[in-house]
């Protein structure tokens, strides 16, 4: 299957330089595998450079579904139990996760967000085995990235996203798509396809996840589990039931509802098997939320038949009231991690903000004495008590300056370094170290590690302040170019937004909003060089509408205006994949039909006719039909250029009329077979 041609807008969305995306090892990773012929062996160092990543790539290789398995201990091993394939994916997806922070966009959750798709991935892995095909690893990555393009959307285009959000909240998801296309002509959707495969993930994969973005499970109809949309589906169905919260919509309480009773009937599974999968999936997603360090709850299926019984409760009420909101299920399940402020601090506030500060040190004493010192020149301080919990806090809260202590176990104040240089995020933070040390090597190594100052102890308060405004100058200049680069890309993204509406104008026809001829003609010029360079495809319909000089003189202009838009809506609707209309001028619209030859557009053809037909338009004291006549012309049979396959499918056009209007024609077709094989093809 060939991958689709990236549209422009995420071209546009990509140069912005803020799309979520790998980072430290994943960079690495991506660039030793974009080839096919890339080296396990390359890989497995990648990834053994980061100790977090190789900890979480043995755990799912030595995952519960593996019982009975000999226990594996190397990345190399993992990558021949899993495939280097997979574990390539694994690690891109943690590496995309390890790189979240909170950003811009008011009105997206960012805590809810991650929370549910860790849910998700994990419901995702659980069900795998009803899927045959899918592997748990493959499930679990894809219930991860499953929605990455929202978080892009909301990362690069945060102040119209929130309105977005905001607009469409507790509406179906068609609705969501339909505003995200109007506001950046693209969506979400489409966007994190486009980002899967820039990540070398395989088409099949983004297309399974984009599937699954667009069509959400139904409550309603045949609902299968054959494939991973199909998956992902069920899985996002558990993960919904296990994150509803007080401000969830009782109308979506209900929908989850439907889906948990849905995913029963197509497993086949009775009150008591739904129980143990969620108990199941739940203690696992506590257990990777420790390790993710991201916010997970408590949850049975006790507590959310309960809240579903609750919140249908609400929507009954809603319903008969017709009031369509103002009541609000009670009953919560993930409390805990969602509030009802789901406004993020704003980029421009930036500067007036306390300075964060993180204090780590392993001994009880010291670390008191320090944050009280710290706290009383007014920082906001949190603390850690060794540095792999200083890891966590870091990666979490996001501290402006580190003041940490060198000796310590598990992880030493140079290792913490070390460990956070290699991140994004931890790039950027001013780190203290204090130490006992006097040896000049060791302070060398220090600064080599990442270090930016030191501190002798015993420590002295005024001594450490002295050291600590150098890195508040440094974080306030950080948060200036931080503010100025929100506001840069920003306005870069609303100028290309612009610039994009007005191409789009440019080539639009205003009255009947579809393409005009000017990107008519520059779509088949590109696709005669495509055909000619690389063999394939593609055909031209002339399309006229029959009688429309007499619309026009009997009925009005604005009649004749309300025909044409409906003929076009008409045509449009019909077509399917990269086909597309454009109006070149008067009554006259031209499709383009994308890998057709001549039989294809034939039938293409036909097809249109027939629903052009039966198209009714409705205008002031006009309701009748239209019909139309189609020539069509193809790339295969045989035109020299452009010019002359245009001209063919213009004199066919003619032809139609000349024998009767309503009817396709092909291009150096002989009327007599033409008619004998449209009866041939009535009559089979």
């Amino acid at each position: 299957m060939q991958n689709r041609v990236i549209p422009v807008e995420f071209e546009e969305l990509k140069s912005s330089g803020t799309l979520p995306s790998p980072a430290g090892v994943g960079i690495k990773i991506l660039e030793i595998t974009r080839t096919d012929e890339f080296s396990a062996d390359d890989m497995g160092q990648a990834i053994m450079s980061d100790s977090s990543l190789t900890g979480r790539v043995l755990e799912l290789a030595n995952s519960a579904d593996r019982a009975g398995q000999e226990p594996i201990t190397t990345v190399s091993a993992a990558i021949m139990r899993l495939g280097a394939t997979t574990v390539r994916n694994l690690a891109l997806a943690f590496s995309v996760i390890s790189e979240r922070d909170n950003g811009a966009c008011n009105g997206f959750n960012y805590p809810l967000y991650w929370s549910g798709s860790l849910a998700r991935a994990v419901a995702a892995k659980s069900l795998s085995v009803h899927v045959g095909g899918v592997s748990s690893e493959e499930a679990y990555v894809a219930g991860l990235l499953a929605e990455v393009g929202v978080l892009a959307l909301a990362t690069v285009h945060s102040e119209p996203y929130a309105k977005v959000l905001l607009e469409t909240r507790g509406q179906p998801m068609s609705a969501v798509l339909a505003a995200e296309n109007t506001a950046f002509d693209i969506d979400h959707s489409t966007v994190g396809y486009c980002m899967m495969l820039d990540w070398g993930l395989p088409d099949s994969f983004a297309s399974a996840v984009e599937s699954f973005n667009l069509e959400r499970l139904s409550p309603a109809g045949d609902v299968t589990l054959d494939t991973l949309s199909d998956l992902l589906r069920f899985a996002d169905a558990i993960s919904s039931a296990m994150l509803l919260t007080a401000t969830t919509p009782p109308r979506r309480i209900n929908e989850v509802g439907e889906q948990i009773e849905r995913l029963q009937e197509v497993l086949g599974y009775s009150d008591a098997d739904v129980a143990r999968l969620v108990g199941q999936i739940a203690g696992e997603w506590s257990r990777w939320g420790e390790r993710l360090d991201i916010a997970t709850c408590d949850v049975s299926f006790e507590s959310i038949k309960e809240a579903i019984r609750r919140g249908r409760e609400a929507f009954k009420k809603e319903v008969s009231l017709q009031t369509g909101g103002g009541i609000r299920c009670e009953s919560v399940v993930a409390d805990n991690i969602v509030t009802t402020e789901d406004v993020v601090e704003d980029a421009r506030g930036l500067v007036a903000e306390k300075i964060k500060v993180l204090a780590v040190d392993d001994d009880p004493v010291a670390l008191r004495l320090l944050v009280t010192v710290l706290r009383k020149q007014g920082f906001d301080v949190s603390f850690a008590k060794n540095g792999a919990e200083a890891m966590r806090i870091s990666m979490r809260e996001g501290p402006d300056l580190i003041v940490a202590d060198q000796e310590m176990p598990e992880m030493s104040g140079l290792e913490l370094t070390r460990a956070l240089r290699r991140s994004k995020r931890g790039a950027s933070m001013y780190i203290v170290l204090l130490t006992g040390a006097q040896e000049e090597d060791l302070l060398v190594e220090a600064f080599e590690s990442g270090v930016d100052d030191y501190v002798q102890k015993p420590f002295d308060a005024r001594h450490l302040m002295a050291r600590l405004r150098a890195g508040m100058r440094i974080v306030g200049l950080q948060r200036r170019i931080e503010e100025d680069r929100r506001t840069i890309l920003r306005q870069l993204a609303d100028k290309n937004n612009f610039n994009r509406k007005l191409k789009m104008l440019s080539l639009t026809d205003l009255l009947t909003e579809v393409p005009n001829r000017r990107h008519a003609m520059e779509r088949v010029e590109s696709e005669w060089k495509s055909s000619v360079r690389s063999g394939s495809q593609f055909a031209v319909l002339m399309v006229d509408i029959d009688r429309f000089k007499a619309v026009n003189d009997t009925y009005g202009h604005d009649v004749g205006d309300v025909v044409l838009k409906s003929t076009a809506q008409a045509i449009s609707g019909t077509l399917r994949g990269e086909n597309q209309v454009a109006r070149l001028g008067g009554e006259e619209f031209l499709i383009i039909a994308r890998g057709a030859n001549a039989e294809d557009a034939r039938v293409l053809g036909e097809r249109v006719r027939l629903v052009v037909e039966e198209n009714v338009v409705e205008a002031e004291g006009f309701r009748d039909g239209v019909t139309i006549s189609i020539g069509v012309a193809s790339f295969d049979q045989g035109f020299v250029g452009i010019s002359e396959m245009m001209k063919a499918a213009d004199d066919a056009v003619y032809q139609a009329k000349t024998l009767g209007r309503n009817q396709v024609r092909s291009a150096r077709e002989d009327p007599q077979e033409a008619d004998g094989l449209l009866a041939r093809r009535k009559s089979a």
